[in-house]
């Protein structure tokens, strides 16, 4: 409540107006959501693409910024063999499908290549990474970069001498974020000179790629005899800052899941997750499938474990300034789950700081799989919630997963999966949230003539450049049953904004009272009428969003 004595000043009154008007929401901002355009195939130069046998897709979208993508995956060339390509759209517009070029005599004449995952620290400077078959048919991992949106050679990642094994090379990128442009760490697996599989990072700083590097565990912690291990996902909050997530076995030979940071550029040891007693199995298994760091030590990790009951949970962990807590299981609401509990996170991202969203599935009371997501605010997770359809659009026997999710600011997040429709069909599907509310699930709608006529896709991946506006990829099937890459994207342009002036006659008033801050409009301009009789001749100006 606010007094106002007889004679006050209009000056006064109106600087007191001006508050109100914040409080009471006058400013209020129309809900930012994106409208999702078509599916379109990905095109290629005439010659490059087998015309008979289409066997394409899309693993990977980054966007630097709206409009501003690159996607990347495998397609199969005109010998019909698999080569990783990439995609870029610049304001919007997609251009040409290119294949990978690697030196001469590093690529195999019969390549078996797929890009996995792609970052941009800038719009037009990317990286790719995933694996070839180099000219002894062996799995290399590979970078390639793109500076200024020209993108340079496939270049194998290198390893100090005797770490990897060059008889037997099996080696492979599964990640990689930057921090800005030509900053960028990757994470894979290699098989080392013993035969066994150790997780390994590869960070390029101002764009010189280093040395790749095995991962480093403390004593007594990694099954030294036989290592088995698995990087999934890395985050880069910034240039060096960045945490990679993964799987290990154990010196039981039992497998846990762990991450491992890098701080100013120096990696840190690789760390199991720990749970609370009581919640993990005597023999675990447990596995970190994504990670999203809003900041240099305030990361998310998601992923599955055994519990207790041999069940199998999907879980979260948080690290707050560098110190991670423990692995905590999602919370279902009463009936959701089935009564042996299968869920798994398969994808998080964070908007800012303990304000993420993670996706995956479950398995309902039916034993049928349904897509969830699962949002934390400030800090606090939130229930996990199943994915909603319109009447009529999902199957009788439930079947459904989230794979990605991307968050272009807090609570404007997209997510893209696939699911089983009325006819039993996969079809690839997305799913918004606005302002940390959450729409129904839509699936994703092709051309006439584009898609065969028992549909089906799945999108991998998905990426907002900012509120609103996403790129999603994955596969379908065309109308010669062939899958080919598709790209999807949504757009959003703010309302405008302009201004009303309201006058009023001078008068004076004792009391006000200050009604509840809705941020609707009719109590807005109430708010402004109250105003208008307390000032007099006073210019209220409101912004006003036109939709």
């Amino acid at each position: 409540m606010r007094t106002f004595r007889n004679s006050v000043r209009s000056g006064l009154a109106l600087l007191v107006c001006v508050v109100s008007f914040g409080a009471f929401g006058l400013n209020s901002s129309t809900m930012a959501s994106g409208v999702w355009g078509q599916a379109a195939p990905a095109e290629f130069a005439d010659g490059v693409q087998n015309e008979e046998f289409k066997e394409d897709s899309f693993s990977s979208v980054s966007c630097a910024s709206a409009g501003n993508c690159t996607a990347v995956g495998q397609f199969k060339n005109v010998g019909g063999n698999s080569e990783a390509f990439t995609m870029t759209s610049t304001d919007g517009v997609w251009g040409q499908a290119t294949p990978a070029e690697f030196a001469d005599g590093v690529q195999n004449d019969r390549p078996r290549d797929r890009f996995q995952s792609v970052s941009c620290g800038s719009a037009g400077n990317c990286t790719a990474v995933g694996y070839f078959r180099n000219a002894g048919y062996n799995k290399e991992a590979f970078t390639m970069t793109s500076t200024d949106g020209v993108w340079g050679q496939a270049t194998p990642a290198v390893f100090a001498d005797g770490v990897a094994s060059t008889d037997e090379a099996q080696a492979r990128f599964v990640s990689v974020s930057c921090g800005s442009a030509g900053n960028c760490t990757a994470v894979g697996d290699f098989r080392n000179v013993g035969g066994s599989y150790e997780v390994f990072t590869m960070t390029s700083t101002d764009g010189v790629w280093g040395l790749a590097t095995p991962a480093e565990f403390a004593d007594g912690v990694q099954n030294e005899e036989f290592k088995e291990d698995s990087f999934s996902s890395v985050s880069c909050a910034s240039a060096g800052n960045c945490t990679a997530v993964g799987q290990f076995k154990n010196v039981g030979g039992d497998y846990e899941a762990f991450t491992m940071t890098s701080t100013d550029g120096v990696w840190g040891q690789g760390t199991p997750a720990v749970f609370a007693d009581g919640v993990q199995g005597e023999d675990p298994y447990a596995n970190f499938n994504s990670v999203s760091c809003a900041s240099a030590g305030h990361c998310t990790a998601v992923g599955q474990f055994t519990n207790v009951d041999s069940n199998y949970e999907a879980f979260t962990m948080t690290s707050t300034d560098g110190v991670w807590g423990q692995g905590t299981p999602a919370v279902f609401a009463d009936g959701v789950q089935g009564e042996y509990k299968e869920a798994s996170f398969y994808s998080v991202s964070c908007g800012s700081v303990g304000n993420c969203s993670a996706v995956g599935y479950l398995a309902n009371v039916n034993e049928n799989y349904e897509a969830f997501t699962m949002t934390s605010t400030d800090g606090v997770w939130g229930q996990a919630t199943p994915v909603v359809f319109a009447d009529g659009v999902q199957g009788e026997y439930k079947e459904a997963s989230f794979y990605s999710v991307s968050c272009g600011s807090v609570g404007n997040c997209s997510a893209v999966g696939y699911f089983a429709n009325v006819n039993e069909n996969y079809e690839a599907f997305t799913m918004t949230s606005t302002d940390g509310v959450w729409g129904q699930a839509t699936p994703v709608v092709f051309a006439d003539g584009v898609q065969y006529q028992s549909p089906s896709s799945e999108s991998f991946s998905v990426s907002c450049g900012s509120v609103g506006n996403c790129s999603a990829v994955g596969y379908f099937t065309d109308t010669d049953s062939n899958s080919e890459a598709f790209t999807m994207m949504s757009t959003y342009t703010p309302p405008a904004e302009t201004t009303t002036t309201v006058a009023a006659t001078t008068t004076t008033v004792t009391q006000v009272t200050a009604l509840p801050a809705t941020g609707s409009d009719s109590n807005g301009w109430l708010v402004a009428a109250m105003c208008a009789v307390i000032t007099g001749t006073i210019l209220l100006t409101r912004r006003r969003r036109i939709s």
